[in-house]
């Protein structure tokens, strides 16, 4: 899918007989799903940015608005909330790293 592909740029393992390497090689990837439900909210949006943070030290987000290429939106209070509180806190002090994928809208 293509969270595990954009997770994949992320933890991809070094010397593995294909050309690339993962950003953070040796980590590992854990799944939080929650685009799997009818709807999205500014609750469940925080609450993923903010799972496990003691142990969760990099979150791939690879979501976001319509990709038509002049869409722009961006997190709402919650979910602003928890990157902040991640960014201060997470990693033992050292802050969360948050990575988005940046989409190709536009013409095709």
């Amino acid at each position: 899918s293509h969270g595990t592909r954009c997770a994949g740029e992320v933890a991809a393992a070094r010397d593995n007989g294909v050309c690339g390497v993962g950003i953070a090689y040796g980590s590992r990837v854990a799944g939080i799903r929650m685009l799997d439900q009818p709807y999205m909210t500014d609750l469940i949006e925080a609450n993923s940015m903010a799972h496990e943070p003691h142990l969760i030290d990099i979150y791939s987000a690879s979501w976001g608005p319509t990709d038509d290429g002049a869409t722009v939106d961006g997190p709402r209070n919650a979910t602003m909330r928890a990157i902040v509180r991640g960014v201060n806190q997470g990693r033992g002090g050292r802050g969360s790293i948050y990575v988005w994928a940046s989409g190709d809208g536009g013409e095709e």
